[in-house]
């Protein structure tokens, strides 16, 4: 077995990240699709180098999850804590939508909750944070339904497809998060 189920949430599990899928990210690193809406959309991506980075990212990060589809154990995305501040009981969220035929299935809210689950009765953190690209309608809405809330943004600070764009950076508080999830 490839993946190992840590967290499932829905449709999905979270499995610990495995290196050896390097290939198939390299593919989704080099997709102007997906990549134009990220900071790697301008930077080519090699086979070598993408088993560089994995293995490093693996080594330097806590908590970085694949997404796996439930039905058939397919690799979608990425997700993971960074920042995790034991005591001040923080953390930043990130995910990654790289496989593009999956866009809208929305298996994303239940990575998301996944990893909430994770966050708060796992880990004991208190505050989960994020930050989104205003043009990011839906991931804004997914956040939205996972009961982020706007906490403020940055104006014009995002350059992509020749147009500027805000950030927003949204806030989940573990209160608020268990109150709806009785």
């Amino acid at each position: 077995m490839k993946y190992f189920p840590k967290v499932s949430r829905g449709n999905i599990y979270l499995s610990p990240m495995n290196v050896e899928d390097y290939e198939i990210v390299t593919k989704w690193m080099n997709d102007s699709r997906i990549t134009n809406w990220t900071h790697w959309g301008p930077r080519m991506i090699t086979l070598q180098t993408e088993k560089q980075y994995l293995e490093w990212f693996h080594k330097d990060w806590q908590y970085e999850f694949w997404i796996v589809r439930k039905s058939d154990d397919k690799l979608l995305w990425l997700t993971w804590l960074f920042s995790v501040n034991h005591i001040n009981q923080t953390a930043e969220l990130w995910i990654a939508i790289w496989e593009f035929d999956e866009h809208n299935k929305w298996y994303w809210t239940d990575a998301v909750n996944a990893l909430l689950l994770f966050a708060f009765n796992t880990l004991n953190l208190y505050n989960v944070s994020l930050r989104v690209k205003s043009f990011n309608q839906k991931g804004i809405a997914c956040y939205k339904k996972c009961w982020f809330k706007e906490v403020w943004v940055k104006h014009h600070c995002e350059y992509c497809d020749w147009d500027r764009y805000d950030n927003i950076l949204m806030e989940i508080l573990k209160p608020d998060w268990q109150k709806k999830n009785k």
